[in-house]
């Protein structure tokens, strides 16, 4: 009972570690999403952006400082006083409380605080775009891995197809030789042609094993970690090249932080310009100050009440500070105008090239798929004839060629068309919602 309650332990376990290692494509993006540092990172940034982003880091909102003391003090006293009186003793006690509560409200600066608010909250949004483009590169780039892996896994089960006609090939060549009716040479080719498969195959699981490695790191695990492909095929979509022309303007992260960037120059400007305008702020304070001797002419002396005042801060001359820092942020922001167009240029240009691969790649898929149905009649056909004697083996070699160089090909305008799709779909701010 305890020797079948442990192997159903085993099973049980070998079933659930089989079930962690397998993912589908959406699968894999959740956990690299969940799992990838540098989103934490930037989504790290972003809280701190928007912990900054309030009217107080702006300036908008008043200054208020409380102050209190207290001093005690042992004096000795000679007072002589107008009246011919006269007052001396030694030893005094005297105590000296002083509070006050003071706020200080700056009600106008130039426009300042708006344009600081402003920048703050530019701030944040680039800190949501940044968030947001690295998520999007996550998320390109486990796509890529994962269909490769597609691609990969497509690329052994034709070569283990082929390895059965070649082992078959060699089957007949033998065949063939040993009743006489065959040349040696034909049974010796057909076993190179069955060995250069098999280390193609070899060669192929070694790029499975180094490409799933390459998976677990996007996903933050041991390199070793069992990782398989629930997707057995590619998922290409139609796509309109006018409608992703326009989101690349309007949902390309890096054109938006850019575009962001442009503000922020801008509100540098106000916050440059308020430098130059009057500013008033209102100050009040409510003061308290009480002095207590046990001797003297003043046994008690006690002040309360508040006070309230306005002051205006005109700004006259600087150095002309404002002036060199106005010439310079005015070429901030030309340069940045051009780092953006040529931003928008160079990724129009991808954009464009994206597609053309897309397109081209589509139409090979569509012959290369036909010419695999041709090649594979050829093969059967060919190989039915070398089995009947009505062909030599340099037919059937030449149609098992073809059948691998039109399936190889097949498979790789499959993969590019998907790996140009998820380029125009990253470009345009798209491929988190594929």
């Amino acid at each position: 009972m305890r020797i079948k309650l442990i192997v159903v332990s085993i099973a049980f376990l070998t079933n659930l570690q089989a079930q962690d290692s397998s993912f589908t494509l959406k699968q894999s993006i959740d956990l690299a999403l969940k799992q990838n540092l540098d989103i934490q990172i930037a989504q790290s940034d972003l809280e701190i952006a928007t912990l900054n982003n309030n009217w107080g880091n702006a300036g908008a909102l008043p200054l208020v400082t409380g102050n209190i003391g207290n001093s005690e003090a042992r004096t000795n006293i000679n007072q002589k006083l107008a009246n011919g009186s006269s007052i001396e003793r030694n030893n005094v006690a005297n105590s000296s409380i002083n509070a006050n509560i003071g706020v200080s409200w700056r009600v106008f600066n130039g426009f300042r605080i708006r344009a600081t608010k402003n920048r703050f909250d530019v701030l944040e949004k680039m800190g949501e775009m940044a968030v947001k483009q690295q998520i999007d590169e996550i998320i390109f780039n486990v796509t890529n891995v994962y269909y490769n892996l597609v691609r990969l896994n497509k690329q052994i089960n034709a070569t283990k197809a082929i390895i059965e006609l070649s082992k078959e090939r060699l089957k007949i060549a033998e065949t063939r030789f040993n009743v006489g009716s065959g040349a040696k040479t034909d049974m010796l080719q057909a076993g190179i042609d069955l060995n250069a498969q098999l280390v193609n195959l070899n060669r192929i699981l070694n790029q499975v094993e180094n490409t799933k490695a390459g998976m677990n790191a996007l996903l933050q695990r041991n390199p070793n970690t069992p990782f398989h492909t629930l997707d057995n095929d590619f998922a290409i979509q139609k796509i309109d090249f006018n409608n992703l022309m326009q989101k690349l303007e309007t949902q390309n992260n890096l054109l938006q932080i850019s575009t962001q960037e442009r503000i922020n120059l801008l509100n540098e400007r106000k916050i440059i310009n308020s430098q130059r305008l009057p500013s008033i702020t209102l100050n009040t304070n409510t003061i308290l100050n009480r002095s207590k001797s046990t001797a003297g002419f003043f046994l008690t002396n006690q002040t309360f009440g508040p006070n309230i005042g306005l002051s205006v801060g005109v700004p006259i001359f600087n150095g002309n500070v404002n002036k060199t820092q106005l010439k310079v942020n005015e070429i901030q922001v030309k340069k940045q105008a051009h780092q953006q167009e040529n931003l928008k240029s160079n990724l129009q240009r991808d954009l464009l090239i994206a597609y053309q691969d897309y397109i081209n790649a589509l139409e090979n898929a569509k012959i290369e798929e036909n010419n695999v149905k041709l090649a594979e009649e050829n093969n059967m056909i060919s190989t039915e004839r070398f089995r009947k004697l009505q062909s030599n083996s340099i037919e059937l070699r030449q149609a098992q060629l073809s059948l691998i160089e039109a399936q190889d090909k097949f498979i790789d305008a499959q993969y590019q068309a998907q790996i140009a799709l998820s380029t125009l779909l990253f470009l345009t701010g798209e491929i988190s919602k594929y």
